[in-house]
């Protein structure tokens, strides 16, 4: 036994020494076969896991074989910098697990959201730390954290164990062998461009992941960005666009001026188009009735599963998505650093104010600051908000956006417009039975998708009735009011074309309700970049270039629409601003964050041993932090007007002030400092005696 033992023993170390002789000899002679395996076995684990399947993944190597080269060839782009490195293991390592990283983290997006990995998602890790525990169990968190520790901590052994090269490095000959890669690569990805194997533009997202490889989509995303200059673009043709829809260049009088209120309503869509499923009860009764009874149709919106900004983009400022990068989210690429004309703005120039309203945190896909530069002149959020109920995963329920669109109406003699995007609908979606759904869904095999789709239809239920309660309450409202619903994207089901009634999973509904009789509206299916035109059309409102653009174009064909309004879009948002006379007419509003100030009018300590303070102001929340001398103190919120901290310590002098701050801590605004003075305290504490005493 001992001997057949020592015979295995021996063998192993035999063809251990055979392979390390092999890895030796390949990796300082023969690099290229190792970088070639590497390419081409990193891609095929990340197609596999975007496909969720082995045998799919070897199916897109089979069934697409130049395409899967090409993702291969870019990979190998990426290795070949390691040919400068005396550490080449150790390179061709970090790169491998960065690759491999991304495919992931793109497999992980494609299961929760359905859309896919890009680069702009980069620029969204501040607005994801504030979702994950929406997505993720504490456990999940936890084991993914520690994995990334995991392999920080071997790249950083890696380093120090890795090989080196055995030879001097011939770097001239080894700059010449990258950019020789490079224009294999590059030659690769115009040959398969030009025989239409590859496109550069990319229709449904996903699809095109699936289509094109991971590898080249996520390139893409990384390097085209922005709206390409036109061909066609120059002052002369922009300012013939303009001269063409207004030779007069001033303002139509208005038909009418109601308030308008756009509702954006997070994933919802009737489930009522879902083919082979069958429920108990239809979840959206107000919702199906409005569409009856008023202007409504389907609404072509530029993303599925995630992404609401980009709706809201097209929707606010009437521009093509499709004219950016793939996956690009013009609000974190674009408007976080540059105004540009919107809704907004168009509606000031007839004397609107101008609200956004969100029952979630302001920061999320940084609105807190976009919205200043498409001209909103409050911003009320969650964090201005006092909201006692959440779904069970953690979302605030959206009939409390009625309280504050009513504020909103009232805070102003004249027309107001309203932007008001709602959270309840967010995924994810539970696949277990934990829950007593109201609303039970047949027709669905796997447990787990059909205890999502219960899930959902109890939540667009809620909503429903929300649409129901806020249309009774603007029925009995003393001014016009117009109101635009519209879901923003379908949920996050991972459905097709064939699954829905429409055939379209780009598709969601709106509908244009009106406290008065109008005859403005006619239903129609329609672009989400084209729904503000077709309000203020409706009511003779042609401000703004790309608003009146639209609508002086409505009948013309598709290309040639698309043609000047892209040349528009990129003249006022990335060229010399020609239709505008040269310069960028939109400054960024003062944004006031909630439609109410906070402020903070005494503060009164019991002078217990505790130290307990009470702070008395207005329009105080649960996201309210007191601050002593610019120092963070534990709050309790005790209700609107009242705030109670423990400081045993507080002085004449102490400067006080109350945060409104977000769950990450992120300030979003601040009172004015308040000085303490306990000596005019007490004073005031006796007079008052002294009045009680008397009476």
């Amino acid at each position: 036994m001992i001997e057949k033992l020592k015979i295995i023993r021996d063998g192993i170390k035999s063809k251990y020494k055979v392979a390390r002789a092999f890895f030796k000899e390949t990796y300082n002679k023969h690099i290229i076969y190792l970088y070639l395996t590497t390419a081409l076995v990193v891609n095929l684990i990340i197609e596999m896991l975007a496909r969720r399947s082995f045998i799919k993944g070897i199916y897109f190597l089979i069934s697409s074989p130049y395409v899967f080269i090409c993702n291969a060839v870019i990979i190998l782009i990426t290795l070949s910098v390691t040919l400068l490195m005396r550490r080449r293991f150790f390179g061709l390592t970090l790169i491998s697990t960065i690759w491999l990283i991304c495919g992931i983290t793109n497999a992980i997006l494609l299961s929760n959201r359905v859309t896919p990995f890009t680069a702009t998602d980069f620029m969204l890790i501040d607005s994801a730390f504030g979702v994950i525990n929406k997505y993720f169990s504490p456990i999940q968190i936890v084991l993914v954290v520690i994995a990334l520790l995991a392999v920080v901590a071997g790249l950083v052994l890696l380093f120090i164990k890795a090989p080196k090269v055995n030879h001097k490095i011939k770097y001239p000959r080894n700059v010449i062998a990258i950019i020789l890669i490079f224009g294999i690569g590059l030659g690769s990805i115009n040959l398969g461009v030009g025989s239409k194997l590859i496109s550069l533009k990319f229709g449904e997202l996903r699809v095109s992941y699936f289509d094109y490889g991971f590898v080249y989509c996520f390139s893409n995303s990384l390097i085209n960005t922005g709206i390409q200059k036109p061909n066609s673009y120059s002052g002369e043709n922009i300012k013939k666009i303009v001269k063409k829809d207004n030779e007069k260049d001033k303002l139509n009088k208005a038909k009418k001026k109601p308030n308008i209120i756009f509702l954006q309503l997070e994933s919802f869509f009737d489930m009522n188009n879902l083919k082979g499923v069958k429920l108990s009860n239809n979840p959206v009764p107000n919702f199906e009735r409005l569409m009856k009874e008023y202007p409504s149709g389907y609404l072509n919106v530029p993303i599925v599963g995630a992404g609401t900004v980009n709706t809201e983009f097209e929707v606010m400022t009437g521009i093509n998505l499709d004219f950016f990068g793939p996956g690009e989210y013009p609000f974190k690429t674009k408007l976080v650093d540059t105004t540009c004309e919107s809704i907004a703005y168009n509606l000031k120039e007839y004397g609107y104010t101008c609200h956004a309203i969100h029952n979630n945190t302001a920061t999320f896909y940084g609105r807190n600051k976009v919205f200043a530069n498409l001209g909103y002149d409050t911003f009320t959020t969650i964090e201005n908000m006092n909201i006692d109920e959440f779904t069970p995963m953690g979302w605030a329920k959206d009939h409390f956006l009625t309280k504050y669109i009513m504020q909103a109406l009232k805070s102003t003699k004249k027309q107001d417009y309203i932007y008001t995007i709602s959270v309840q609908g967010h995924g994810s979606y539970p696949t277990s039975g934990d829950y007593d759904y109201p609303i039970k869904v047949k027709g669905v095999d796997d447990e787990g998708v059909k205890n999502q789709y219960q899930y959902y239809a109890w939540q667009t239920n809620e909503m429903d009735k929300f649409i129901g309660k806020l249309t009774k309450r603007l029925k009995k409202f003393d001014e016009d009011v117009i109101l635009v619903m519209y879901g923003d994207h379908l949920p996050s089901f991972g459905l097709s074309g064939e699954d829905l009634v429409n055939g379209d999973v780009y598709q969601t509904q709106y509908v244009i309700w009106s406290n008065f009789k109008n005859d403005y509206y006619t239903n129609e299916d329609i672009e989400a970049y084209r729904l503000e035109s077709k309000i203020l059309g409706g009511l003779n409102m042609n401000s703004g270039k790309i608003n009146n653009y639209t609508q002086t174009h409505k009948g013309e064909d598709q290309k040639t629409y698309d043609e000047g309004l892209k040349s528009l879009s990129y003249d006022l948002l990335y060229g010399d601003n020609y239709a505008t006379g040269g310069q960028n007419p939109y400054k960024a509003t003062d944004l006031q964050l909630g439609l109410n100030k906070v402020t903070v009018s005494s503060v009164t300590p019991l002078y217990d041993e505790a130290g307990t303070v009470y702070v008395y102001g207005k329009h105080f929340t649960s996201y309210s932090k007191v601050y002593i001398n610019d120092e963070k103190q534990k709050t309790v919120y005790v209700d609107p007007n009242t705030l109670m901290i423990v400081y045993p310590d507080l002085k004449n002098g102490d400067e006080l002030s109350v945060y409104q701050q977000n769950s990450d801590e992120h300030v979003l605004s601040k009172t004015d400092p308040y000085t303490f003075n306990g000596d005019e305290l007490q004073a005031n504490m006796t007079t008052k005696a002294k009045k009680n005493k008397k009476k």
